[in-house]
């Protein structure tokens, strides 16, 4: 292919790079007998976490518990996670990814972007679908894991790419074909549009990714902000949103705990703790401007005795409504009766910046987020928490009387 083809193809041309169940891919480098079997990491949080394709098979989703996986599927490898293994696979990832292009955006441990256009790659690289086949050949020959690769004209088509044949695939979307893989993507399979989305969208019926990219530009701007527009010209193969180099510089987690006295065994009261620090630690990450996708809990006993467990959340977000509605399902699971505790805490991990994906194409999410961004003024204004979630009021003692809270899941304030 020409320069010139080459350009007529992929007037810009991303790539995305994907693990496929990559903890659980990485445990299998490091011990090859696991290699056919149903591995699930997880087992140190009590959840699950990542799963190999085989464990898929069987029924085993992430975020199940430990104690059902065991029941429905024994024949299991359950193994407590090595985080530090997987940030050297991950790190040399981006190196080889690196070889080709210096524009290589580190999107999470598990994924990252490169921008391969033409004057961007580094000498004898080739052109965009070589340099696909040649980073997803030295990753999968260097690291020993599979890999899913795509390449089109913007990261949200990228995306799409590399998610159409997993696992192992590699997938070129150039200008021109995008109807074809997007008649085949459902809706809610696209970067940004979450189950609740989705769902609203199925109601207009618009259920494939070609279905929505066909509404007309006005329907876009008449109904929904800028950033919904920006995705919708992703999906159209018109590139709005860059690769970002590196990605070392952004914050890995943000964490909220709090010891409260006296120590106490009442169920309501812990809650009424854990939900203020998630009040806290999504405070704090909105004013980083990041999001999570990850709650990683923690109950400590008055014998210093931690019982945790962790909490996938449906989307990436720093708004505690969404957050708290996931985590206390969860919380009413670990807590155990008759235990007196003394301090809640709360990680929010697999930290992303504020992007399209934490946008919710019918104005949910940018509800919330306009709510939190008025109550963080007022907070600034008048002190913190002057406006609090209504699970949170147990946390507050006599002298607190502020006058305002938000009601959730139930609570009369």
């Amino acid at each position: 292919m020409s320069t010139a083809d080459s350009s007529a193809k992929y007037p810009r041309a991303i790539v995305h790079v994907d693990g496929d169940a990559f903890f659980a891919s990485c445990e299998i480098t490091k011990n090859p007998k696991l290699r056919g079997k149903p591995v699930v990491v997880g087992g140190m949080r009590g959840i699950a976490v990542a799963l190999t394709y085989e464990a898929k098979a069987l029924g085993v989703v992430r975020g199940m518990p430990v104690h059902e996986i065991r029941k429905l599927c024994p024949q299991a490898v359950i193994l407590p996670g090595d985080y530090d293994l997987y940030g050297i696979y991950a790190r040399r990832m981006y190196a080889i990814v690196g070889r080709y292009t210096p524009l290589v955006e580190e999107y999470s441990i598990d994924e990252c972007f490169a921008d391969v256009s033409s004057g961007q790659v580094t000498a004898d690289s080739g052109q965009p679908e070589e340099i696909a086949r040649k980073i997803k050949y030295d990753l999968e020959t260097e690291l020993g894991i599979s890999f899913s690769v795509g390449l089109a004209t913007t990261k949200v088509l990228a995306k799409v790419a590399s998610k159409h044949r997993k696992p192992s695939g590699l997938v070129c979307i150039p200008t021109g074909t995008e109807e074809e893989y997007l008649t085949n993507t459902g809706v809610g399979k696209i970067w940004g549009i979450g189950r609740a989305t989705a769902e609203a969208l199925y109601r207009e019926k618009v259920t494939t990714a070609q279905e929505f990219v066909s509404k007309p530009e006005r329907w876009i701007t008449e109904n929904f902000a800028k950033p919904h527009l920006m995705l919708w010209y992703e999906l159209r193969g018109i590139s709005v949103y860059d690769v970002h180099v590196g990605g070392g510089d952004i914050q890995k987690s943000v964490a909220a705990t709090r010891t409260f006295r006296p120590p106490t065994k009442e169920r309501a009261v812990i809650w009424a703790q854990l939900s203020k620090n998630i009040e806290e630690v999504c405070r704090r990450a909105r004013e980083k401007g990041i999001t999570g996708s990850y709650a990683y809990c923690f109950l400590k006993s008055q014998e210093f005795q931690y019982l945790r467990f962790e909490v996938p959340l449906t989307r990436h977000t720093n708004t505690p409504i969404e957050i708290a509605e996931l985590v206390r399902p969860a919380y009413e699971r670990a807590f155990r009766r008759g235990v007196e505790y003394r301090a809640t805490g709360i990680t929010l991990s697999n930290i992303r910046p504020e992007e399209i994906e934490q946008q919710d194409l019918f104005g949910t999410s940018r509800n919330l987020g306009e709510l939190f961004s008025t109550i963080d003024k007022i907070d600034h204004k008048y002190g913190g928490n002057t406006i609090h979630l209504g699970s949170s009021m147990g946390a507050y003692g006599a002298h607190h009387t502020r006058p305002f809270a938000l009601p959730f899941l139930g609570d009369v304030v």
